[in-house]
């Protein structure tokens, strides 16, 4: 027997399924990421047209079988296109680059509601930045992303002798995710780079400010 699951969600990708329907992805507050079935989609009169584009903030309305693989979509209202973001193309790729990072690094029903609140957040911000530079926002959701999968970074202290850092430039040590001194620094690590103090004070700001509060340059 299906059960009836209401949730918001945000369209992350759609394929066609048949001459009428197609298969939705969907990143849902309380679902984790989930794939359903728009039977119906595709027709012109559709309740479904344009509601289900990737990118659109909407409320979904999900019939649940246990035993199914793909759940039946059956409803689903639009609450937000973010309009301003696909009109600038520097949003716009940041945006699609969230939803590719969705699509390739949550499981299917790993409810993860606070992140699916803060992608909310992230988009809402972007679409209201002003500024022409929007880079930030990629920088912030990409820390942020690190650290709800359990690899967040350490940036107030060196990785080795623990204190906070008093020469510059520092390392980057993306392995184990934050900084060496330039006191410890040796040899240029595999994998991080070289960073000035203007750019770990950034990287901080980023880790600690909200999506609203971004600054844009």
């Amino acid at each position: 027997m299906s059960q009836l699951i209401k949730t918001e969600a945000l369209v992350v990708h759609s394929l066609r399924w048949s001459e009428s329907s197609k298969i939705v992805h969907l990143f849902t507050a309380e679902q984790g990421y989930l794939k359903v079935i728009a039977k119906g989609a595709l027709r012109p009169k559709s309740p479904f047209r344009g509601v289900l584009e990737p990118l659109n903030h909407v409320e979904v309305i999900i019939a649940e079988r246990s035993t199914r693989k793909l759940q039946i979509l059956t409803g689903a209202t639009l609450l937000n296109a973010f309009l301003h973001i696909r009109e600038d193309l520097k949003k716009t790729a940041i945006g699609f680059a969230v939803l590719e990072a969705l699509q390739q690094l949550f499981s299917v029903h790993e409810p993860v509601e606070p992140f699916f609140a803060y992608i909310i957040e992230l988009l809402t911000a972007l679409e209201g930045a002003t500024e022409e530079r929007v880079q930030p926002y990629l920088w912030h959701f990409l820390l942020h992303t690190s650290e709800t999968l359990g690899f967040g970074w350490s940036l107030d202290t060196c990785l080795r002798c623990g204190k906070p850092p008093a020469q510059f430039p520092l390392q980057l040590d993306s392995r184990n995710g934050g900084v060496v001194c330039g006191s410890c620094a040796g040899a240029p690590l595999p994998n991080g780079g070289r960073i000035s103090r203007s750019q770990w004070k950034a990287l901080q700001q980023l880790l600690r400010l909200p999506p609203d509060r971004l600054p844009q340059g």
